[in-house]
């Protein structure tokens, strides 16, 4: 039966009436209420295609995709050709894909779809509907071009404006990407996914105030959503407003209490606070407090115990900034930068020996720390072990040939060995360099 006969055997139905009900009820998305005046036109007349697609049509807007895909099929064996039950079938194929995690549904999908456009090329809701297909299929670009297709040919179509935003950022066309989710908004503007991807997106243009707005709003309306939350504790501390950023990270682990990674942020967060406090504001105490809850949040964290042991030495406090240190070292054997730290503390406070120790094992796990070989160099000479000491100096040169510093310590080395014509010369390219 051809699509107009469809439709003449269709005007004088007992069904018709029902079929009217129906719609209308669709209209208002009652779809338990749709259901039932589309299942009452069918008693009437069973071959009524109408009221089996409406009643495929409320089936679908209930989730419960087997009883819609049933309703389609029944249609189609009454009306093969028909485009939309064609259409709405391939819309529920694609929506058991995701839910079933089958492919092959969206494939079957595609074919439905190519049925439709074989007869009717222009088909809005078959190229809508193949391109949403696509769209799961990962084929993001053949999506947007068949979505573009139909938004020429139909100014009343309805866009998929929020997939347009994702295909623009995952090509990092950001601007464009918001410009896609502002029209989406348009159309829907509670919507907390769209909310939450122009926050993202924003964030990829440095709109960092701009995308803490869009995640309050998302928030408002999904407040059990950890993603938003994490991306909003992000922003404000780029934004350096750290407390508002703990609070947010707190809010994301509370509620995905399994993920260790919110734990991470927060850590993160007292460490910046701490190193602001150490460098910047130049308070050492303040600093360690922060550290502190950081390693509260992660113990093994280095970062923070090393800077901890940073702290304590610009406090004098050298016993416990050196007990941080071998926490890095327990935590990290291979730690130069920790190995060295301790080194000048123990050089400090005239322990040479271990201080020697210490720079060795420095240059043992960083083979190009010159400020380890130059000290390790000095107190060598200082021991009167010259050959040593000026291997050390040699070994500086060969990295920083221009150091002024490095010749005049391998020149006093040589003069102490009795070296005095080498040593000369040293102090002389020293002077050169020192003069520059």
């Amino acid at each position: 039966m051809g699509i107009r006969d469809w439709i003449r055997n269709q005007e004088g139905s007992p069904a018709n009436s029902y079929y009217q009900r129906g719609e209308g009820q669709l209209t208002k998305e009652r779809f338990e209420s749709a259901i039932q005046a589309f299942n009452r036109g069918i008693e009437l007349d069973r071959s009524h295609t109408g009221c089996w697609i409406g009643m495929g049509r409320a089936f679908l807007g209930l989730s419960n995709y087997d009883r819609a895909d049933d309703c389609f099929v029944r249609a189609l064996e009454i009306t093969p050709d028909n485009p939309e039950a064609l259409a709405m079938r391939a819309s529920v194929l694609r929506s058991l894909a995701l839910r079933n995690q089958d492919p092959m549904r969206c494939l079957e999908a595609v074919e439905l779809c190519n049925q439709t456009l074989k007869k009717s090329p222009d088909s809005g809701l078959a190229l809508h509907e193949k391109g949403m297909a696509l769209w799961i299929l990962g084929k993001r670009e053949d999506a947007m071009v068949l979505f573009d297709q139909v938004k020429k040919a139909d100014p009343q179509y309805q866009y998929p404006w929020d997939l347009k935003g994702r295909y623009l950022f995952e090509n990092r066309r950001y601007h464009e990407a918001i410009e896609a989710y502002e029209e989406a908004l348009q159309k829907k503007q509670q919507d907390p996914d769209l909310l939450y991807q122009e926050g993202r997106a924003l964030m990829k243009i440095g709109g960092y105030h701009h995308a803490i707005e869009y995640f309050r709003r998302c928030l408002k309306i999904r407040p059990d959503f950890p993603s938003a939350w994490l991306l909003l504790g992000n922003s404000y501390k780029i934004l350096t407003r750290y407390d508002e950023a703990v609070e947010a990270y707190e809010e994301a682990m509370e509620l995905d209490p399994g993920s260790t990674k919110y734990r991470k942020y927060i850590a993160d967060v007292y460490l910046v606070k701490g190193k602001d406090s150490l460098y910047k504001d130049g308070n050492p105490q303040d600093a360690i407090e922060y550290f502190d809850k950081t390693i509260e949040m992660i113990p093994r964290h280095i970062t923070a115990w090393f800077s901890k042991g940073v702290a304590y030495r610009k406090l004098g406090s050298y016993r416990n900034a050196t007990a941080c240190f071998l926490r890095v070292v327990e935590i990290d054997p291979q730690n130069a930068h920790a190995y060295f730290e301790m080194g000048q503390i123990l050089e400090k406070t005239g322990n040479n020996e271990e201080s020697i120790r210490c720079y060795v094992e420095t240059i043992r796990n960083d083979p190009s720390h010159t400020d380890a070989m130059y000290r390790l160099g000095n107190l060598l000479s200082e021991q009167g072990d010259y050959k040593n000491a000026i291997a050390y100096f040699d070994r500086v040169l060969e990295k920083k040939p221009d150091s002024s510093t490095a010749w005049f310590a391998k020149g006093k080395a040589l003069q102490r060995r009795g070296q005095q014509k080498d040593a000369e010369r040293c102090f002389e390219k020293a002077g050169k360099l020192a003069t520059r």
